[in-house]
């Protein structure tokens, strides 16, 4: 009995055509899988990107609205400080403070926080009440539908009075959501409107879509991706510490009020004292100002999954990544701007 068992089941395992019935299930299988991971997470998205951004030429304003979650960090504060001193580079329409949220528990107070502070710095650059200040959106709740604010309806107004020869660039600094809610709320924003990110990935790229702003809203950074808006990635600035107290003290802490708001920001933190600590965001203002500090490159954009992985199997077109900043020439352009606007006042 045995010996008729054992050589029943090596017949069966020798079988040609039992052998290719377990081909071609496990083929099967083994499509269902992929299926499942390439294009399953991806989900719906809204239109292939057509057009790739150029940064404009040095001489050429840009309109500008800028989100920022200005509470948050310091580079923030920093950053919007070189915007509202580049005026010949930037026509700033106005800004929107937006969400953040962290071990702090900040939450629903993170946008009335950022908020004020732009409007703080807006008062030491002696710009009070010269740009809208308009409060963002909470994250979105789901995948497709917009999160609702005054700063999303101004981004929405603004983009519409633009062209395609003329589009609205929107810096996002901190979370996305307000950028994907303008699109999702007013899809005709599409062609009038360039996104340009801090979407920092550069330590992950071109594998996860993991940074702070993806993290504060992944249902909108996923969107910026998906969307048929034009999207300029901004992914690095891990190398611009603003150096030593010292160097802080003689560059910036003399030069007016706005000078000394910057250089005592740095206070607020242990960290944001030491030589370590990037100052991430002010990379975006500067490349906008000047693109040759920045190294850039068109890529496939991929889609991203619901885990925040890059996805290359189904990509969307094509955008604009910055891959690489100048520490110096970005620290140097802010040092010269403070001092010529702390001498126009003299």
């Amino acid at each position: 009995m045995q010996l008729t068992i054992e050589h029943t089941m090596r017949n069966e395992s020798t079988n040609p055509n039992r052998i290719f019935k377990m081909m071609r299930n496990f083929k099967v299988l083994l499509f269902i899988f992929f299926s499942i991971v390439v294009f399953g997470q991806t989900d719906v998205y809204h239109g292939i990107k057509e057009t790739i951004p150029k940064i404009p030429p040095k001489n050429e304003k840009i309109r500008t609205i800028i989100v920022s979650d200005a509470k948050n960090e310091i580079d923030d504060v920093w950053a919007l400080a070189l915007a509202v001193l580049s005026p010949e580079r930037l026509q700033i329409e106005g800004f929107v403070g937006s969400n953040y949220d962290h071990v702090f528990g900040v939450g629903k107070k993170s946008i009335s926080g950022s908020v004020s502070v732009i409007k703080t710095i807006l008062d030491k650059a002696d710009l009070k009440g010269k740009y809208p200040v308009y409060a963002g959106s909470h994250p979105m709740q789901y995948q497709f539908e917009p999160s609702h604010s005054e700063g999303v309806d101004f981004i929405i107004e603004k983009a519409m009075e633009g062209s395609s020869d003329n589009p609205l660039w929107v810096i996002g600094l901190g979370s996305a959501t307000d950028l994907a809610s303008a699109y999702l709320k007013e899809p005709k924003i599409a062609d009038r409107i360039i996104f340009f990110w801090h979407g920092r990935t550069e330590n992950t790229w071109p594998y996860r879509a993991h940074n702070y702003n993806v993290k504060g809203d992944m249902h909108a950074a996923r969107m910026l991706f998906h969307s048929p808006v034009p999207l300029v990635l901004f992914d690095t600035g891990t190398n611009l510490s603003a150096g030593t107290m010292e160097e802080s003290k003689e560059k910036v802490e003399p030069f007016g009020e706005l000078g000394k708001y910057l250089y005592n920001y740095r206070f607020k933190s242990d960290y944001w004292q030491g030589t370590k600590k990037g100052f991430f965001d002010l990379g975006d203002i500067a490349v906008l100002i000047d693109p040759e500090l920045g190294e850039w490159e068109e890529t496939v954009c991929p889609t991203v999954t619901t885990y925040m992985d890059y996805n290359f199997y189904k990509t969307n077109g094509k955008f604009l990544r910055c891959k690489k900043v100048d520490r110096d020439g970005t620290f140097k352009m802010l040092y010269r701007k403070l001092e010529e606007f702390w001498a126009s006042r003299q």
